[in-house]
Parts: structure tokens; sequence; C-alpha cells
């Protein structure tokens, strides 16, 4: 090991500093330390935003925020949470306005079961945002959407319907951890039936039966339960 005089030490430039230096960069709002490279910063290692550590949680464990973590959205691979309960009422939230004055809306088709073809059966966040924002139809409010789009639960307020392959996410995950025994799983219809944001046509949405894990096309009048979720 070779030892240097501190006189012979490499030193940083703006500013001006002895090998081993510390500052506060008040520009960057970071601190930096002078090595043999030149100025480096120091950054704290980020902690997980549900466990409040450096670990990952697993499928079915409750956050410090009370939400669940419900394991990876289709949409972008990203971590997904959930409610740990239904939308308050059960198997009554209808996917349009629950009346026949149908809209075929201007969304992709998701036509087959998951992992499904069309991005729709994926993206419920923009499924949610596009059918929310779709003020002018005449079966107009979507109800389940606009439940999970104005819900402030866990202190958020982005929470939307899932679509089809991100519910069949909590479908495959309903047994994890806390997950276990929130589902209704009772197999009659419209209990344990759950909405999800994908359309199928002008007159039926993708829904899955929680009680075997059928997904298929229901009308949209048709009052099933909703469970939201956020990424």
């Amino acid at each position: 090991m070779i030892f240097m005089p501190i006189q012979a030490q490499a030193q940083c430039a703006n500013p001006s500093a002895p090998l081993g230096a510390i500052i506060f960069n008040e520009d960057h709002d970071v601190y930096q330390g002078c090595t043999t490279q030149g100025w480096w910063s120091f950054h704290e290692y980020p902690t997980h935003p549900c466990t409040g550590t450096t670990s990952d949680p697993a499928i079915g464990d409750t956050c410090e925020d009370g939400s669940i973590y419900a394991g990876l959205s289709p949409d972008g691979d990203v971590p997904m949470y959930t409610t740990p309960a239904d939308a308050p009422g059960g198997a009554t939230y209808t996917w349009n306005d629950g009346t026949s004055n149908y809209t075929y809306m201007s969304m992709a088709n998701c036509m087959d079961a998951s992992p499904g073809t069309a991005a729709t059966c994926q993206t419920g966040e923009a499924n949610t945002a596009f059918l929310v924002g779709a003020t002018g139809e005449p079966d107009y409010p979507f109800a389940a959407a606009e439940y999970c789009d104005g819900l402030t639960a866990h202190g958020y307020s982005d929470w939307y319907l899932p679509a089809q392959d991100e519910l069949n996410v909590l479908y495959t995950n309903k047994n994890m951890g806390d997950l276990n025994g929130t589902f209704n799983e009772t197999g009659s219809i419209p209990a344990s039936y759950y909405w999800s944001s994908s359309e199928i046509d002008i007159t039926s949405a993708r829904a899955q039966r929680f009680s075997v894990g059928n997904q298929g096309s229901y009308g949209k009048f048709g009052g099933f339960a909703v469970r939201c979720v956020r990424r």
C-alpha cells in the first residue's frame, strides 16, 4: 500500500478542496465528497414505499399506509396495490349507468382471456381515465370506473378500475398473505364477479368470477363487485 503525503493528494476544483473533503451543494441540494475522480454526490439508498425499508414486500403484505401489495401490473410490470376490501355495497356497481343506452367506446376491444392481445386488456389506469372523461356519452357515467377514480384511501387518490389482466393478477394472488379472504368467492352471480375496465363490444365488458377464475363478457348494465388498484 502506498501512502501519499497530504500535500501531494489530488484536489477537487469548483470549489477547490483536498481529497476527502465534504461539502453541501446548495444548487443541487446534495452532499458531495472530494474523490480522486472529482466531486461525487452522496445518495440515500431508496426505501420501498410499501415497507418503509430497503426490503421489497411480498405479495399480500399490508403496506404502512394500509393498502396491500398485490403483485406486478402487466401494464409496465410495476408494483400494483389494492384496497383491503371491495367497494362498499357489494355486487351493485354497473359498468355503465345501468341502462341499455349503450355506447361503443372508442377503445380497443379486449376480446380474449388473459393475457389479452389488446393493450386495453392491461391498461386499467388509461381505461379508467378514458371512461371518466367520456361525459357526453348516452350511458355516462360509467359507474365502476367512476367509483375507483373518485376514491381517496390510504393517503392516495390515484386509484383506478383494473383492466382484465390486472384483475387477473388479483385473482391469481387472492390467497396470498393479507389478500386471503378479502374477495367474494361465493360463486353465485352476481356475487364473486368483479368488473374490469376493459370493454369487449357495444353491450358488454370483461369481468372475472373469483370463485373459479372464469373471465367473460357481461352486459354493461349488470351489477358486479369492484376492487380498485393503483400503481
